[in-house]
């Protein structure tokens, strides 16, 4: 995965000590950006809550953009960390054309691994950080970092399997609509996590709320995937008995995977 920019590392006591301080300055920064924006968060404050002195963020980072950047670009790592091996696999899948049961089933264990990542005690201080970068806070480069790094590979996956699913190109709007439709079952749970936690009368998300969401968004994700099929195959009908929308003459040929969209 690229990288934002370029940091240093290391200090008289050592590169491991040097790795060490910068991810306790991240570790701050991202909490402080999360609750009180790019602007409201000091540098002051973010050296006082990894216990390094004000000097220490521009040594490393030069400006408090630094910093902010280096959070995106930690989050990212992590992202890639958790979901890699899933990407790859669908990816896989999508080349060898695997045949609808076998994308839908790709399409599910993104969305599972995706679900095991939020819900990791690491990312409990990310979620405003995310949600503040989505609504236009903090340098653009963040945002911009984070859709051409991490959320482009993963969209173009699951759109390209929805196509497939459809007989529709990946970036036709219909299916990139039915594709941040399902992916959207996920977020709620993440960006609303208080109206959640309230409304099911739970004071956390654990391990077993994290299987039983799993379950459940499979339920729902494999159901729809399989309607869009039918839908597919009969040329318009969908099992809601509904149309989903005037689908083109099937050319035959298999969508490739999505690029980038361009204004």
């Amino acid at each position: 995965m690229a990288h934002a920019m370029k940091h240093r590392h290391a200090v008289e006591g050592g590169y491991a000590r040097g790795e060490e301080t910068r991810a306790r300055i991240v570790t701050a920064a991202l909490r402080l950006f999360g609750e009180r924006g790019f602007d409201g968060a000091s540098t002051r404050d973010i050296a006082a809550g990894a216990g390094v002195n004000a000097p220490a963020l521009q040594y490393y980072f030069d400006t408090k953009e630094g910093v902010y950047l280096a959070c995106v670009e930690h989050i990212g790592k992590r992202v890639w960390e958790y979901l890699s091996d899933v990407i790859a696999d669908a990816e896989r899948a999508l080349v060898e054309n695997a045949d609808d049961a076998q994308l839908i089933e790709a399409f599910c264990a993104i969305q599972e691994r995706h679900a095991d990542f939020l819900f990791t005690p690491e990312t409990n201080d990310w979620g405003l950080f995310m949600a503040r970068l989505q609504s236009g806070d903090g340098p653009r480069a963040g945002f911009e970092f984070v859709y051409k790094n991490v959320s482009t590979r993963i969209a173009n996956v699951l759109s390209t399997i929805v196509g497939r699913l459809l007989d529709r190109p990946a970036d036709d709007e219909e299916t990139l609509i039915r594709t941040m439709t399902l992916s959207g079952q996920l977020q709620v749970f993440q960006t609303a996590r208080r109206s959640v936690l309230a409304r099911l009368n739970w004071n956390r998300i654990d391990e077993g709320r994290v299987d039983l969401l799993k379950g459940i968004i499979r339920e729902h994700t494999g159901a729809l995937l399989r309607t869009m099929v039918k839908a597919r195959d009969s040329g318009c009908v969908g099992g809601s008995g509904t149309h989903v929308s005037a689908l083109p003459p099937r050319s035959g040929k298999r969508p490739r995977l999505a690029r980038s969209r361009r204004n």
